[in-house]
């Protein structure tokens, strides 16, 4: 950090958590892509390019963690600090237009197939990469695809907006909030902001940011004593004096730091209608989808994985924390910052024998052992929420010294987790009703899909799951993974799976 380098503030625990994982070169980046629909109006891409360049700068102008980069990610204080110009042009990067159905047949290389082949090989691409320069340039990137238009035809009709960030800046949910953010300003240009953006597409900040605190300082949870000793016990106790599990959980490849680092993905995509009927299907068995995908992701892994190698499973979902902030002054629904922990699923060795038997004449069907490892999900999650915010693992960070340690320390230890299920919900995608400008008419940008990925952590869980959806349109599953840590084959296996079982429970069929 050079001595002109102005300070915001020192990063907090869980900033701190994903600075050290990027130092040590073992996590990247998440991204939420938006495909968007363009107005009647727009005559040329040109047009279509100036249009989201000042509509981003408006979003980075109303955004302090899109203003600020990061300094000492190798030391413990690493901090946040100011960038007064930031060039686009580093930031914002178009691609030739690709058609959405380009691409056939499995490309192992990116998990890229069908459909989706395209922005896969791009997401997989942008996954890998470090950030660079973090002082100068605050850590996050925008890919723009076009679709193919027709013979003739300018502009696209549609574009894909690949936003990417650090995971210290933003948490998943700040992606889909960046995505709100900028259908709004594409449909409510704001004079003000294009005054700071100069011809050479330099925009200028002219004030510090004032950052939304740590989440510690936002979240006001409390740690008991039993949860506490319980916690160390598990960290530091021996383990000669420890109970052996009765089976030990499948979660991939133990940890290498070693491991080249590469992300796959892998998108299974569900139709408006097909979503709407899961949904109800859900409802009907008291769940949500997340305990639903759980199940399903450990149903395919039973059938994929032998049980001497799988007896058992533990996966986690990702928990937002911005329902337990208590700050009046912070618009928690519109600000991007991290604010998220996790907890664990442990699917017990009967419920994955149940799924890996249910096939045979004399055990239960597929479906029923399907809701039944759905339902023990959905009683792990009410129990987490019940309790949260306090005896809460993100809160365990104070006690973490040295975090670059903390990590080298995890080399050759078997994983946390199985896999973990992101959920982000749905996005609306439709122009929303806060101004008049949006209240006049139906011809307006339209968010019609998005999709939500994140890097394969070399210390993180064997894969990712990560959901999202628009309000009444398609939802997307997607999964990313290091073949070093679980095999192509697996997780195509899964993605197939998830595809036909998705399908035939919005149907009613029989799986």
């Amino acid at each position: 950090m050079t001595p002109q380098t102005e300070v915001i503030r020192p990063c907090g625990n869980m900033e701190t958590y994903s600075t050290a994982r990027h130092s040590l070169g073992l996590y990247r980046c998440v991204a939420v892509t938006g495909r968007y629909a363009l107005p009647q109006g727009i005559s040329t891409l040109s047009q279509a390019k100036q249009l989201l360049q000042d509509a981003v700068a408006q979003v980075v102008a109303e955004q302090p963690f899109m203003q600020v980069g990061i300094a000492d990610e190798d030391k413990q204080t690493s901090s946040f600090v100011r960038v007064p110009q930031i060039n686009l042009s580093n930031h914002i990067q178009w691609f030739p237009p690709s058609h959405p159905g380009s691409g056939s047949g499995p490309d192992f290389n990116t998990g890229a197939s069908g459909p989706d082949a395209i922005l896969c090989k791009h997401l997989s691409h942008q996954h890998d990469q470090l950030w660079p320069e973090l002082t100068q340039r605050p850590p996050w990137k925008i890919s723009i695809i076009p679709t193919q238009p027709s013979q003739g035809c300018e502009p696209p009709p549609e574009i894909e907006v690949l936003y990417f960030f650090h995971h210290a800046i933003s948490d998943g949910t700040s992606g889909s909030i960046f995505h709100r953010r900028l259908l709004h300003a594409l449909n409510n240009p704001s004079p003000s902001t294009t005054h700071h953006l100069q011809p050479n597409n330099i925009l200028t900040l002219p004030t510090p940011p004032t950052l939304p605190l740590p989440q510690e300082n936002l979240v006001n949870g409390r740690i008991s004593w039993p949860y506490f000793l319980r916690e160390l016990w598990s960290a530091f106790g021996p383990a000669w004096l420890k109970p052996k599990p009765a089976a030990t959980p499948w979660t991939g490849e133990a940890i290498r730091l070693d491991t080249p680092f590469h992300t796959n993905v892998r998108i299974v995509a569900v139709p408006a209608l097909a979503v709407s009927n899961l949904l109800a299907a859900c409802r009907a068995q008291g769940l949500t989808l997340t305990p639903l995908i759980h199940a399903l992701v450990a149903a395919s892994l039973a059938r994929h994985l032998p049980s001497e190698t799988a007896p058992s499973f533990e996966p986690s979902s990702a928990i937002s924390m911005r329902r337990f902030v208590r700050d009046p002054t912070l618009d928690i629904d519109n600000k991007m910052c991290v604010l998220v922990t996790s907890t664990s699923h442990p699917i017990s060795e009967s419920l994955t024998t149940a799924l890996r038997d249910s096939p045979s004449s004399s055990g239960p069907t597929l479906e029923t052992a399907i809701w039944t490892v759905a339902s023990s999900v959905k009683t792990d999650l009410q129990t987490r929420l019940t309790s949260l915010p306090n005896d809460d693992i993100t809160a365990m960070l104070r006690y973490v010294s040295d975090f670059h340690d903390y990590f080298r320390k995890k080399d050759g230890k078997p994983r946390g987790n199985s896999w973990e299920v992101s959920n982000l919900g749905a996005i609306e995608g439709s122009r929303s009703s806060d101004s008049q400008a949006e209240v006049e008419g139906e011809n307006g940008w339209k968010l019609t899909r998005a999709v939500f990925s994140q890097s394969a952590g070399t210390v993180a869980q064997a894969f990712c799951v990560n959901v999202a959806g628009i309000a009444g349109g398609e939802t997307t599953i997607t999964v990313t993974w290091n073949e070093a840590v679980t095999s192509p084959e697996v997780v195509e296996g899964l993605a197939g799976d998830l595809e036909v079982w998705t399908r035939k429970l919005a149907e009613g069929e029989s799986l």
